[in-house]
């Protein structure tokens, strides 16, 4: 009895489970890169360099982590809701029993 949406949302869901590690590494990575480039100007010049990559690596680390369990809840959502599109039938068909 869906109406197309349990379909998309099916495709929607194997799409991001096929993309989803590449997206997370792809944010993570240009948050990385931004950091080390932006780090002197963030931080400030005092620092040294070498604690402000690891600091950049560190977010870059737990960006792609909060990417991943973003991503992996949408996911978790849009298969629970298109396993209810799919399964919904509506009421059950009315029988009359004579007694």
């Amino acid at each position: 009895m869906s109406d197309g949406r349990a379909d998309v949302l099916v495709r929607r869901v194997r799409w991001l489970d096929r993309y989803r590690r590449a997206i997370a590494l792809a944010g993570a990575a240009a948050l990385a890169i931004t950091m080390i480039f932006a780090s002197s100007w963030l931080l400030g010049s005092d620092w040294p360099v070498l604690h402000a990559r690891l600091l950049a690596i560190f977010a870059a680390a737990l960006c792609w982590w909060l990417i991943e369990v973003a991503l992996a809840w949408v996911t978790a959502v849009w298969e629970t809701e298109a396993d209810r599109l799919l399964r919904d039938r509506g009421l059950p068909p009315m029988r009359v029993v004579k007694r």
